[in-house]
């Protein structure tokens, strides 16, 4: 395909084998949140709402242009069927001139490994277009050792020069270089060998055949995108501008346009003034209306906002959004985009009345397209992935829908329990969750604890409980929670349940000991430890506390042993240090204890205390 550069811009026509499909047209631009973005941004996703994502674990991905037309075929790997998968780049050299150029080492080594090759273009020559011959890219991946070059419609080429690997590294100028074709670069000649490469040949089936002759749509401005499937929108909380409490947006039971805007943004100053302009058809759409930016920085004036809002006369509520909410719509964008942290202002998203997303729009927010969207909330699921799908072409497998516990996954990935939580209430009989229903909620209270929001962690956990009372992780994650509350004899006996319901399960066995430990039962704790022990030989926290016992108990030699193996797997543990050395001292192995207590001080990591208390030990010597 030609690369991205050329004047025409580039767009691929990618045929995947078994099914046909088309991309959107435009440049991948990268844009972080609150970047002032063109108005006229075009959409370049290729992700599960297209309805071509594939389900297999990608592995491997080369680059090569099979059929010698002029642009780069995509070959992917996959760990799962099929083990191959084949998209067949059919622009060609349309939309742009190339060059192909192959490189023959003489006095380096003859795949020329290593060599970089710089080509100019005239009146360009302050962008130099740079490949380097590489001998694998990639996880189990290698791509042609045939350098392309993507150069535009009409363009003219200044010079091509490569410097050679070593081990000279010498650099030389080749002549002969024509557009549009496939060349040799042999070290030492300084012109170009035209070559005629083999072209391979793609087998489409007839059921998703089309003719050479169809007509090639032309670029588009794609602004919007009327999703497939459905997913919740998070939680729109903003502070109002007008009053400064606190909100809640889209929970008025109907459809509602958010729009994402700065201050600062020309286009979103424009988007705001002319949506002023629509108040009345705004309204006769029956749709609520938020315009919401991001909660201003230390260096920027607080009330811009408001003066923007004010010249604009745009009539709807108008707030801040925080932080958090921004990170969780980041998050969604993620999920449903594959792109990280791309969140263009201005953009806008339409919602239903349940709060889920219908579509997404980017830059000049046009009314009909909005209304057509609003006509689709009557369409059942099956019309909706039908009717919205963005790529031409016959589908041979069914889409895979929505996978709200991928999402579910996601938010507790980036740590947003609450979203998670939410996206579980609302798709709690979605056949991705009802199968793994337990998990889900148990992983959810678990994010709530590692949090710090104990009650949340504690209705979760007790709830994964009644699903499944034989839920050993569940117990212990929900021990530690009422030990976080100050109810050890509650955690005693969920620890105490969970090592019932396990015998191979170590966590609840390392907790339990260090409580009996903690409360001086010292004989039941060792026995609780020693079945840890025997599960994990190499807990350092199990040799920790079962080296405690030892010590209370008077066996010096067997709590030696224990340290020892501490010292071993966390060799920056102090307080190890100090009671080896004491027992040393106590069995008056004087060399034993200098040498401990030398180690220890040397020792990366040790904690300031345990070394002044080995300080200490070693001036008693």
């Amino acid at each position: 395909m030609p690369e991205s550069g050329t004047k025409s811009g580039s767009r691929e026509q990618l045929e995947i084998y078994l099914r046909e499909g088309r991309s959107l047209s435009g440049r991948e631009r990268s844009v972080l949140f609150l970047n002032i973005s063109d108005p006229k941004r075009r959409f370049s996703d290729v992700s599960a709402i297209s309805g071509i994502d594939q389900d297999g674990d990608g592995r491997g991905l080369a680059l090569t242009d099979w059929d010698a037309d002029g642009d780069l075929d995509v070959w992917i790997s996959n760990r799962t069927a099929p083990t191959v998968q084949i998209f067949e780049n059919r622009w060609g050299s349309k939309s742009g001139d190339f060059l192909s150029l192959k490189l023959q080492g003489t006095k380096s080594n003859r795949d020329a490994a290593g060599a970089r090759v710089t080509v100019l273009l005239k009146g360009q020559e302050n962008a130099p277009l740079i490949r380097t011959v590489r001998l694998g890219e990639g996880f189990q991946s290698q791509s042609a050792k045939r350098l392309h070059f993507g150069i535009g419609k009409d363009s003219e080429i200044a010079s091509v020069k490569v410097r050679w690997p070593g081990p000279a590294y010498e650099e030389e100028r080749f002549e002969g270089i024509t557009v549009n074709c496939f060349h040799l670069l042999k070290q030492g000649t300084g012109r170009a060998e035209l070559l005629t490469p083999k072209a391979g040949k793609f087998v489409t089936p007839p059921a998703v055949a089309t003719s050479e002759n169809d007509p090639v749509p032309p670029a588009s401005e794609v602004t919007s995108i009327l999703l497939p499937m459905r997913q919740l929108f998070p939680k729109i909380r903003y502070r109002d501008l007008a009053t400064g409490q606190e909100m809640v947006g889209a929970e008025a039971g109907k459809p509602t346009l958010l729009i994402m805007w700065h201050p600062e943004c020309l286009s979103c100053f424009a988007e705001l003034e002319a949506l002023a302009g629509e108040t009345e058809r705004l309204k006769a759409l029956g749709i609520d209306c938020l315009a919401t930016t991001a909660e201003p920085s230390e260096d920027e004036d607080p009330k811009r906002a408001a003066e923007v809002i004010a010249e604009t006369k745009f009539p709807f509520p108008v707030g801040f959004t925080p932080e958090p909410v921004i990170e969780r719509m980041l998050a969604l964008n993620r999920h449903l985009f594959y792109r990280p942290y791309h969140l263009a202002v201005p953009s806008a998203f339409l919602l239903d009345g349940k709060g889920r997303l219908v579509s997404v729009y980017r830059g000049e927010i046009d009314l009909d397209t909005v209304a057509k969207h609003l006509e689709t909330l009557a369409w059942s699921e099956d019309q909706l992935a039908e009717k919205a799908n963005l790529f031409q072409g016959a589908r041979v497998d069914k889409a895979m829908g929505l996978r709200p516990a991928v999402l579910i996954k996601i938010y507790i990935e980036h740590r947003m329990p609450d979203e998670a939580e939410r996206i579980l209430r609302f798709n709690a009989a979605h056949q991705t969750v009802v199968r793994q229903l337990n998990e889900v909620t148990q992983t959810i209270g678990q994010s709530y604890l590692v949090l710090g929001d104990y009650p949340s962690a504690k209705r979760l956990l007790l709830e994964a409980i009644d699903h499944d009372p034989k839920d050993t992780q569940s117990h212990n994650n929900l021990a530690a929670v009422y030990m976080k509350e100050g109810d050890s004899a509650e955690a005693k006996r969920l620890w105490q349940a969970a090592r019932e319901l396990d015998a191979t399960f170590a966590a609840p066995r390392l907790n339990l000991g260090k409580l009996l430990m903690k409360e001086k039962q010292t004989t039941r704790a060792m026995g609780v430890l020693l079945e840890l022990l025997a599960l994990e030989p190499d807990s350092a926290d199990g040799h920790n506390y079962i080296s405690m016992g030892y010590l209370r108990t008077g066996d010096l030699f067997t709590a030696e042993r224990h340290l020892k193996r501490l010292i071993e797997l966390r060799p920056s543990d102090g307080i190890a240090y100090v009671n080896l050395a004491k027992i040393y001292l106590n069995l008056r192995d004087l060399l034993a204890a200098s040498a401990i207590i030398e180690q220890g001080i040397a020792a990366e990591g040790v904690d300031p205390r345990s070394r002044q208390s080995l300080h200490r030990l070693m001036e008693q010597l």
